[in-house]
């Protein structure tokens, strides 16, 4: 089974898409899937209709699916304090 499955690559590549289909992809196959964005300039939530947040979210009318979002700069700030 796969644990961890990382999409990178330089802007306009398609990140966004590839990862959240292959997000919804895995769920609908009942695989417990949280895509997580470290993207400042993330559109997941455009993607899926709903706001995205440091805590993960369900995805609305996706089973097995949640949506985060981490600003690496935040949360390096956060763990220095």
């Amino acid at each position: 089974m796969i644990k961890y499955v990382f999409f990178s690559g330089k802007g306009g590549v398609g990140k966004t898409s590839l990862s959240s289909a292959t997000a919804v992809m895995l769920a609908k196959r009942g695989v417990r899937t949280l895509l997580v964005t470290t993207d400042p300039a993330s559109n997941l939530g455009d993607v899926f209709g709903q706001e995205v947040g440091l805590e993960a979210r369900p995805v609305q009318g996706v089973a097995n699916l949640f949506i985060q979002e981490i600003n690496p700069d935040q949360a390096l700030q956060s763990y220095k304090d």
